[in-house]
């Protein structure tokens, strides 16, 4: 086994240790469903995308509690590359609100960068800082702070980054407990120029203290498409199947982007 098959097996270890051991869940957050990578923004260029996130199906009252069918959410996400290795951004989150209407949900801002390497590294590393400010109506926790390390390695035609979002609430009924811990990571294969195929992976697992069972967080796994047509669209497309009772359902994602 090479080193770089290691530090690929070391992250997917550590993917599968944070599954086992669980805090209690709230929900994923259905505004922006993506797995960050190290890479940011060209310098001096500009990146919009649209996220657009629909769930479509949800099984049993604990999921229909956590999931609310049929909602819909659209965010458009601007970013802009200060530095080789710096990007930040502007987030502006719309969603089918509890009243039925369609509406403004709130903002959010991130900074979010790579750590700059001297030399060629085994594992990439990064992360993202953001600053959510919602609605009260759309967000029952509606001014947090999420802090994100990002980790990458590649083996062949194969990249595996695992993302480890830890969460504080400032206002709203989880204020009091503490960090959240919302996992995430994908497993990408570079079939050809054009197409990568992948499997993602999102959870939440809620606060840190105290642990829930398994059955009680959210994960999904999310068969997807990344499509490379021309290097200046990004598209991504995906299908997310929950596998507790607190997520079992369906939702569809997609991500479409355009640097300038």
């Amino acid at each position: 086994m090479t080193k770089y098959v290691a530090h690929i097996f070391a992250l997917s270890l550590c993917m599968a240790a944070m599954l086992a051991a669980a805090p209690p869940s709230h929900a994923i957050d259905f505004y922006e469903i993506e797995v960050y990578d190290t890479d940011t923004a060209p310098a001096g260029h500009l990146a919009l995308e649209l996220h657009s996130n629909t769930t479509s199906t949800a099984t049993g009252d604990l999921a229909k509690s956590q999931m609310d069918v049929y909602q819909v959410h659209e965010t458009l996400e601007g970013s802009y590359g200060v530095l080789r290795w710096l990007e930040v951004g502007q987030y502006f989150a719309t969603a089918k609100l509890s009243n039925g209407d369609y509406e403004y949900s709130g903002s959010r801002t991130k900074v979010h960068f790579a750590v700059p390497q001297t030399f060629e590294w085994p594992v990439q590393l990064g992360g993202n800082i953001e600053l959510d400010y919602m609605r009260r109506a759309a967000e029952e926790n509606p001014l947090s702070l999420e802090l994100r390390p990002i980790a990458g390695a590649n083996y062949k035609g194969f990249r595996l980054v695992g993302n480890f979002a830890f969460e504080k609430p400032f206002s709203g009924p989880e204020t009091h407990r503490g960090l959240q811990f919302d996992p995430s990571g994908e497993l990408v294969y570079e079939l050809n120029r054009w197409v990568s195929p992948a499997l993602e992976y999102y959870g939440d697992m809620g606060s840190i203290q105290p642990l829930a069972k398994v059955q009680k967080q959210q994960h999904f796994v999310v068969p997807a498409l990344n499509f490379d047509f021309i290097p200046q669209l990004e598209l991504n497309l995906g299908v997310g199947i929950g596998v507790t009772r607190a997520s079992h359902g369906v939702f569809l994602k997609s991500i479409i982007g355009w640097t300038f």
